[in-house]
């Protein structure tokens, strides 16, 4: 996965497919990064695991078979062939690195590509190549073929925002209603967790959109939810404000009970006032002060 290193794309994606599947999280498990054992090779993909004879009711995930391999692109990366393949081969590489001989499959893995826009080019090549295409969920695209892996390509910008209310967020290209949509999602999210994920989309969605934020603030009619939504950040930051006090407060105290220790050597003339003062690399004239405190 091509990495971009101002905004971190790939956890906000992870975080966002962990909440459109939250429904069926106890019969999934998450591999956000995959080192393929034995081999100088890290697959910075998502990969989940499905249990046996279990079917998610989220769209996206009505493909998944035991093992699915995710990935994602992020609006300025390109989708193409190369990408296919590369995946293709991680998909290989991941079922020959099993325990044992047929404890995965080959048709109990996917392959889900995701992307905000449709890649036209890829998409060409795979009806080149026959593969049948089918869209048969709002831009949940199936492009299948006999004894190849189930391929299934998420067109973002097309998803349902009301069946994939995360993963349309993932956008840099968010009007005013649509962060309105953010911040009330994530205000009506109960656990902790799910606010945790919450919290990795939504970074990328201010820092991609904070104009829009802008001028939500403005909105009179959203004070309350902003003030929901902020709640958590302020709180931590008032935290964090705290122990940073303290901790300056504990350090000053100690410097001043070293000087005290310190002038105690000077009243017994052992060393003179400026050797002390030098000493805490103040002037003599605070150090008395210090002292005298």
């Amino acid at each position: 996965m091509e990495k971009d290193v101002n905004t971190q794309w790939h956890p906000a994606f992870c975080s966002a497919v962990r909440l459109e599947l939250r429904e069926d999280a106890e019969y999934l498990n998450y591999t956000n990064e995959y080192n393929i054992n034995t081999m100088p090779l890290k697959m910075d993909m998502l990969i989940i695991k499905k249990a046996k004879n279990v079917e998610i009711k989220n769209p996206i995930g009505k493909i998944f078979r035991g093992h699915n391999i995710l990935e994602y692109k992020s609006p300025e990366d390109s989708m193409n062939l190369d990408t296919f393949m590369k995946v293709k081969g991680y998909a290989c590489l991941y079922k020959a690195n099993e325990a044992h001989i047929d404890d995965i499959m080959l048709d109990d893995i996917t392959i889900t590509l995701v992307r905000e826009s449709k890649p036209k080019k890829l998409f060409r090549w795979f009806k080149e190549n026959d593969y049948n295409i089918a869209e048969v969920y709002r831009g949940i695209y199936y492009a299948t073929k006999e004894k190849e892996f189930p391929v299934q390509v998420l067109v973002s910008q097309r998803l349902s925002k009301k069946d994939q209310k995360w993963l349309t967020l993932l956008t840099r290209k968010m009007d005013k209603e649509e962060m309105k949509r953010a911040v009330h999602q994530i205000n009506a999210l109960v656990y902790k967790d799910e606010k945790d994920q919450a919290d990795s989309i939504m970074q990328v969605v201010l820092k991609e959109n904070g104009d829009v934020f802008d001028l939500l603030k403005e909105d009179g009619t959203m004070c309350q939810a902003l003030r929901e939504l902020m709640g958590k950040e302020i709180h931590e930051e008032a935290e964090k404000l705290a122990q940073d006090l303290a901790q300056d407060l504990a350090q000053k105290l100690a410097q001043k009970l070293a000087q005290k220790k310190i002038y105690q050597l000077v009243e017994r003339k052992m060393i003179s006032v400026e050797e002390a003062a030098l000493q805490f690399n103040v002037s003599v004239e605070e150090f008395l002060e210090n002292v005298n405190g």
